[in-house]
């Protein structure tokens, strides 16, 4: 791999044709909080291609200070419907339209049980729960945008869910709570990614994660932690963190099983006095190459190194507008039309 700068300046690094970046957007748990956004992964290919693995609460803002323009986003993937991991979903939708995509928003997902617990049903009550705010927008911003292309693939299966351009992305299931929920595989140019989402230690994930270079698995805090940090009651704290979830000890034997190249582990409060007991109880299994992953953190894999650095970024940042010539001569809607007697009262009349 070239020689790079210790962090990560994003548009400065061009990928190159045989490398894969991976961007930490949220690494945290369902309570959000400024240090940890939920979750939320960005893969970016030497091909071109980016793809966002789930967009929880919070990821969008992260998402935003890589400049990135929304346009450049191939499609999002949800591994399943909790809102630590789909709750950005307005962001991601209005937001990219606003922010110059004008294009349909593509989104993959897994079905469910019932056909409400499928994302086609969750797309289809956000556009209804924003119909007024998509109504409001539509003559001012291109049609196009405001459209979402949802794919819904069976959650049952381990199957191919996604495949072009030289990029596979496999579905398998994965053991959370209740049916529905899968973790992803993507497989491009002799380069393997498998993320989690969330789950329980399973076979289906020690059969699909085999001969990966990153493995990004969920890990909770551990009983302890939740017990003395969260208040929670040793019942309590067992069943979120070891049956809903994947206790850090349950996590090393998993890696030891699969022996990534590079294992990451997210969904756990990462302040620096719970590191050490975290990584201690991995290790009780696992002894490959480890990073315990923080919002931003980047990954540049390609077949002969992965580097680890965080990404430096603004705050103060605007959309990129790199494809705003498509935007300004898009097709756009009739705008609707206030009534008159609210018209009347404008001090400056626009309508």
């Amino acid at each position: 791999m070239r020689a790079r700068r210790d962090h990560y300046f994003p548009n400065t690094e061009p990928l190159a044709a045989n490398e894969m970046r991976v961007t930490a957007l949220g690494t945290g748990r369902p309570f959000l909080r400024r240090a940890q956004a939920n979750a939320s992964w960005l893969i970016e290919l030497g091909n071109g291609d980016k793809f966002i693995f789930d967009f929880g609460s919070g990821s969008q803002k992260n998402f935003t200070s890589l400049e990135i323009p929304y346009q450049d986003v191939t499609a999002y993937f949800a591994t399943h419907l909790h809102a630590d991991h789909v709750g950005d979903f307005p962001n991601v939708w209005i937001g990219s339209w606003a922010g110059g995509r004008i294009t349909p928003l593509v989104v993959y997902g897994p079905s469910g049980a019932k056909t409400e617990h499928g994302i086609r049903h969750f797309v289809e009550m956000q556009k209804s729960a924003y119909a007024w705010d998509t109504a409001t927008r539509t003559g001012l911003l291109p049609e196009a945008g405001a459209d979402v292309e949802v794919h819904e693939f069976d959650f049952c299966k381990v199957h191919t869910v996604y495949e072009r351009n030289g990029v596979r992305i496999i579905s398998f299931p994965a053991v959370h709570i209740y049916d529905g929920p899968v973790s992803l595989r993507l497989e491009w140019n002799g380069l393997t990614l498998v993320y989690s989402g969330d789950t329980t230690p399973s076979h289906f994930f020690l059969e699909n994660a085999q001969g990966a270079d990153l493995v990004i698995h969920e890990a909770f805090n551990s009983v302890r932690q939740l017990m003395e940090r969260s208040g929670y009651d040793e019942r309590t704290a067992r069943g979120i963190g070891t049956m809903a979830h994947s206790a850090p000890v349950e996590v090393g034997y998993v890696l030891q099983a699969v022996q990534p190249r590079l294992g990451v582990l997210y969904h756990f409060f990462n302040d620096f006095d719970l590191l050490s007991e975290i990584e201690q109880e991995v290790r009780e299994h696992y002894k490959g190459r480890l990073a315990l992953a923080q919002d931003m953190m980047v990954f540049n894999v390609t077949a002969q190194d992965i580097q680890v650095r965080m990404a430096v970024t603004a705050e103060h940042v605007w959309p990129n507008k790199e494809h705003h010539e498509g935007f300004r001569s898009a097709v756009r809607r009739e705008r609707v039309q206030m009534s008159r007697w609210l018209a009347d009262r404008q001090i400056f009349p626009k309508f």
